[in-house]
């Protein structure tokens, strides 16, 4: 049995999904439209959503493109009269996992829901052994003390990182690492990599932290709009000295030399910064977190450093004939 979240603002269009689905056994929630449908897939977590197309105010399409925003990565089924070939195509190219006519077939609907949880099952997680995680909490504690060595210089105050936290996750692991900073508005500092290892490196802040790490570094408050061009330079540029610290210590003690983007400042839900760029490769993430004292002045909330390891095989391989890790 699925959750099943169904959103169209017709009554009897609902009542006619449901009647189907909990003839199949599946639970079923229902929304009125877009708005309510997003809240109901953040809350209630449903294992599959079917949407009309064509609702007031924010149509279907909106609702696909929008929880996947927010990391919401239940299937979703497009239910619509319209019945031209285009529009077929663009809710497939959009991410829909079918388009159903309305008015539904029963034996389809069924089919549609049990095809589209089938594919949403993802493979085995990709883990580290024991001898593998602790060469990787080596180079990362190397990498942090590089980092914190090199704040000291740029900001001319003692500046110390507490002891990171190593944890290899999966794209769907992320809201319950999160938790309600998910949904809350963070900063984030972003890099990729290239080469023998390929992905994505996120430097997150709580907007609070950032707030007083910033006061912290520069003496100035960072609530007020004329501060933001300063809030944004100081924040990249603190996010580019941790992430090529710690970036670099890996490559050279793996031996696998890495080219980086330009680090990018960008604000908004932590959950919808990262899922938006890493959702679709499903690839393995190494969070570390660690925090942050200035001025004896301990910044509330941890920075979390997130890197989007699409190269597994390549890290294994690297993991497995680095040279003896030395300070």
């Amino acid at each position: 049995m699925a959750r099943v979240l169904v959103v169209d603002d017709a009554r009897v269009a609902r009542a006619l999904l449901r009647e189907v689905l909990e003839s199949a056994g599946h639970e079923v929630i229902e929304a009125t439209g877009v708005e309510a449908g997003l809240q109901a897939a953040v809350e209630q977590h449903p294992d599959c959503v079917t949407a009309d197309l064509l609702m007031p105010g924010l149509d279907g399409l909106t609702l696909v493109d929008t929880l996947r925003a927010r990391g919401v990565d239940a299937p979703v089924l497009v239910v619509t009269a319209d019945i031209q070939k285009s529009t077929r195509q663009e809710c497939l190219r959009r991410g829909a996992a079918a388009v159903l006519g309305k008015p539904v077939d029963a034996a389809e609907l069924v089919q549609a829901v049990e095809d589209a949880l089938a594919g949403r099952t993802r493979p085995p997680a990709r883990r580290l052994d024991e001898a593998a995680l602790d060469a990787l909490q080596e180079m990362i504690n190397i990498g942090v003390g590089r980092a914190a060595a090199a704040l000291n210089e740029l900001v001319q105050h003692p500046v110390s990182l507490a002891p990171p936290r190593v944890e290899l996750l999966d794209v769907d692991d992320l809201p319950g690492v999160f938790g309600p900073l998910g949904k809350n508005d963070v900063s984030s500092v972003q890099m990729a990599f290239h080469g023998p290892l390929e992905g994505g490196a996120f430097l997150i802040f709580p907007q609070p932290s950032a707030s007083r790490l910033l006061a912290g570094l520069t003496g100035e408050d960072a609530l007020g709009e004329d501060l933001d061009s300063l809030r944004s330079g100081t924040l990249t540029e603190i996010g580019n000295v941790l992430i090529n610290s710690i970036l670099g210590t890996m490559a050279n003690l793996l031996d696998r030399p890495l080219r980086y983007s330009s680090p990018v400042y960008e604000e908004g839900p932590a959950l919808a910064l990262v899922t938006t760029e890493v959702h679709a490769s499903q690839p393995l993430l190494l969070l570390v977190r660690t925090g942050f004292r200035i001025r004896e002045t301990e910044i509330e909330g941890s920075p979390l450093l997130l890197f989007e390891l699409r190269s597994y095989e390549e890290l294994i391989s690297g993991l497995a004939t680095r040279p003896r890790a030395g300070p």
